[in-house]
C-alpha cells in the first residue's frame, strides 16, 4: 500500500491545486480594491506569463499605492504643497567666507565623525547614460581624463581618500570603515554589481559597498485604475529618487546602518564629476550643529539655470525646481546686494542625522504616510483590447508617480545650509560629450582647472609642453592636468608630490598620483629661496 493511498483524501493536494487557490485569492484581493481588470486577459495568458504577472501583483501593496495615489491627485488637483509665499534659503555659513579657524573645526569634526564608525555615504546611481550616448549605467562613464577613471572609480578612490585621511588624522592609524550604500535600478543593478566585482571594488572592502534597488510604481488612469501594459504585465514607473526612502528601508540597509551604529549620513548623485565623497568639512559642520537635514548649495551662475532652489513656504524647507519658478521670481535680485534672491541652488549633496532618515524611511512613521508624489500625465503604452498586443496612445493616458530626495526637508525640525564652491563642489554629467554644458569636456574642465590650482598652491607649475612625452592628449587636442584622489581629497598634502617632479614642473596630461618613492622627491626637491624654472 502506498504511502499516498494512507492519507485522507482531503490531506492530498496537487501543486496545481494550491497555485490555483493562490491566484483566486490574489484575483479576490484585486477585484476588492476596484483593480480586478487586470485579470481581464488571464485565460490568454501562458503558464510563464501567468506566473509572471501573478509574481508582479503579489509585489504591489495597494492599500499603500492608492494611499500614495489618493493624497497625491487630491494635492495635484487643489495646488495644496504650492499655496503660500516662497522665502529665500539664505546658507547658515560659506566656504568661501569662513575663516580658516571655522573650516578647520569642521573639517577635524567630520574626520571625527568618520573615525569612530558614526558615518555612511549613499549613492543614487540608478540612471543610465543614454544622454551621453551610452546604454551602461552612467556611473561606468569614462570622462576622458587622463587616466580613464570613470565615475565611478573616481569616487570610490576618493572614499578611499577620505578613510586614509580620517585614519591618519583622526583615528592613530588604526582602518577607518565608511559603508557605501549604492541605490541602482532595475536597469543598471546587475551591470553595476558586475563592474564593481570585475574591477575588485577599486580597493574598497567588499563588506563595505553594498547594492539596493530602487522601487517602482503601477501606473494609473486620472480615473485611478492601474494601466496593464500587456495581458500579462501591468505598467510601472520608477518612483523616482525619492523612493530611496521606501528602498533603503526594504532592503534593510537602514537595518544595517543601525548595527553599524551610523549616526550621520551624506549622499550624492554619481554624475557630479567633482563631488567630495563624505565630504568631512561638511559633514562636521551640520554634526556640529546637531542638526536633523542639511544642504550643501551652490550660488546659481544665472538667473534662468536650470536647477532647483530651496525655499522656504509657511516655515518649512521646500525645493522650487527651475521649472515651477515664475520668471519673475528667478529674475528677482536683492536690493541691497544686487545678487539673485532665490539663488541657493540644489546640487544634491545632502546630510542626514540617521535617526531622521530612519523616521524618512519608516512604513508607518509620518513621512511615508503623509509624503505628497508629483503628478506626472504621460503616454503610457497599454494593452489592446483585445489583449493581443500593445499600443501606445496619442494623447497623455496616464500618470506616473514619482517622489524627490528632497521632498523629505520640509518634515525636519532644522536644516544646517553650508554654501558651497562651484568650481570645487559641482561639475555635472548629463549631456553628450561636446554640447558644451555640463557634459563630460565641461567636467573635464572644471576639474583640469581646480587641480591646476591645487599644484600652484603647492608651488608647483604645469609643464604644458611635456617635451618628455609623457602626457596624454585628448581628441579634443587638450593635455589636461588630473590628481589622482590617493595623491589628495581637496588639495592638501601635494608638496612632496610636486617636488618629485623636475625643478616642480607637472606635465600636463597625466594622472598625478601619490609619491611612492621619498628618496626621489628628496633628491627632486626644489630649492625653497629659489622660485622653479624649468629645465
Amino acid at each position: 500500500v502506498s504511502e499516498q493511498s494512507r492519507r485522507p483524501p482531503n490531506a492530498t493536494r496537487t501543486m496545481a491545486s494550491k497555485e490555483e487557490e493562490a491566484v483566486d485569492s490574489l484575483r479576490a484581493r484585486y477585484e476588492a480594491a476596484g483593480q480586478g481588470h487586470v485579470f481581464a486577459h488571464w485565460d490568454k495568458c501562458d503558464e510563464g506569463e501567468r506566473d509572471a504577472l501573478a509574481a508582479q501583483l503579489r509585489s504591489v501593496d495597494l492599500d499603500h499605492v492608492k494611499k500614495i495615489f489618493d493624497r497625491s491627485i487630491a494635492d495635484h488637483d487643489t495646488g495644496a504643497a504650492a499655496k503660500g509665499e516662497i522665502e529665500p534659503v539664505v546658507a547658515d555659513a560659506s566656504v568661501l567666507k569662513a575663516s580658516a579657524e571655522d573650516l578647520s573645526e569642521w573639517r577635524e569634526a567630520g574626520l571625527g565623525v568618520a573615525s569612530l564608525g558614526e558615518l555612511a555615504v549613499v549613492l543614487l546611481a540608478g540612471g543610465q547614460g543614454t544622454r551621453l550616448g551610452s546604454s551602461a549605467p552612467k556611473g561606468m562613464y569614462d570622462i576622458g581624463l587622463p587616466s580613464g577613471r570613470t565615475l565611478f572609480r573616481l569616487q570610490a578612490e576618493r572614499l578611499a581618500k577620505l578613510m586614509a585621511m580620517s585614519s591618519e588624522e583622526a583615528n592613530q592609524g588604526a582602518p577607518v570603515r565608511v559603508p557605501w550604500y549604492i541605490m541602482t535600478s532595475p536597469h543598471t543593478h546587475a551591470a553595476t554589481e558586475k563592474y564593481f566585482h570585475d574591477n575588485e571594488f577599486f580597493g574598497l572592502d567588499s563588506a563595505d559597498v553594498m547594492f539596493f534597488q530602487q522601487g517602482s510604481l503601477p501606473c494609473f488612469t486620472p480615473e485611478g485604475k492601474i494601466i496593464m501594459q500587456s495581458k500579462h504585465e501591468m505598467a510601472t514607473a520608477p518612483d523616482g529618487n525619492g523612493g530611496i526612502y521606501a528602498a533603503l528601508h526594504h532592503s534593510g540597509v537602514i537595518d544595517d546602518m543601525e548595527k553599524r551604529g551610523i549616526r550621520h549620513v551624506y549622499a550624492y548623485c554619481v554624475d557630479n564629476a567633482l563631488v567630495k565623497v563624505g565630504d568631512p568639512t561638511y559633514v562636521g559642520f551640520c554634526a556640529l550643529r546637531n542638526v536633523e537635514a542639511g544642504a550643501k548649495v551652490i550660488a546659481k551662475a544665472y538667473p534662468d539655470e536650470a536647477v532647483g532652489v530651496f525655499t522656504r513656504r509657511n516655515g518649512e524647507v521646500h525645493v522650487v525646481e527651475y521649472s515651477e519658478m515664475p520668471a519673475e521670481l528667478a529674475s528677482a535680485t536683492d536690493p541691497e546686494t544686487g545678487k539673485i534672491k532665490f539663488d541657493a541652488a540644489n546640487v544634491v549633496l545632502h546630510y542626514y542625522s540617521f535617526d531622521f532618515l530612519k523616521k524618512c524611511c519608516a512604513p508607518d512613521d509620518v513621512v511615508q504616510s503623509s509624503l505628497v508624489y508629483h503628478v506626472a500625465k504621460k503616454k503610457v503604452p497599454r494593452v489592446t483590447e483585445d489583449g493581443a498586443g500593445t499600443e501606445t496612445p496619442d494623447a497623455p493616458n496616464g500618470i506616473k508617480l514619482e517622489a524627490f530626495i528632497f521632498d523629505v526637508y520640509k518634515y525636519a525640525k532644522d536644516v544646517a545650509f553650508l554654501e558651497g564652491e562651484r568650481g570645487a563642489d559641482f561639475a555635472p554629467v548629463k549631456n553628450k560629450e561636446g554640447t558644451g554644458k555640463d557634459s563630460p569636456d565641461t567636467a573635464r574642465a572644471l576639474i583640469d582647472a581646480l587641480h591646476r590650482e591645487w599644484i600652484m598652491n603647492a608651488e608647483g607649475s604645469v609643464d604644458e609642453d611635456d617635451d618628455d612625452g609623457l602626457g596624454v592628449t585628448h581628441a579634443d587636442g587638450k593635455r589636461y592636468v588630473e590628481v589622482a584622489p590617493a595623491a589628495s581629497y581637496a588639495g592638501e598634502g601635494l608638496e612632496p608630490v610636486v617636488r618629485s617632479y623636475f625643478m616642480g614642473f607637472v606635465p600636463a596630461g597625466l594622472s598625478i598620483e601619490p609619491v611612492r618613492d621619498n628618496k626621489r622627491a628628496a633628491e627632486n626637491a626644489i630649492d625653497e629661496d629659489e622660485p622653479p624654472a624649468k629645465k
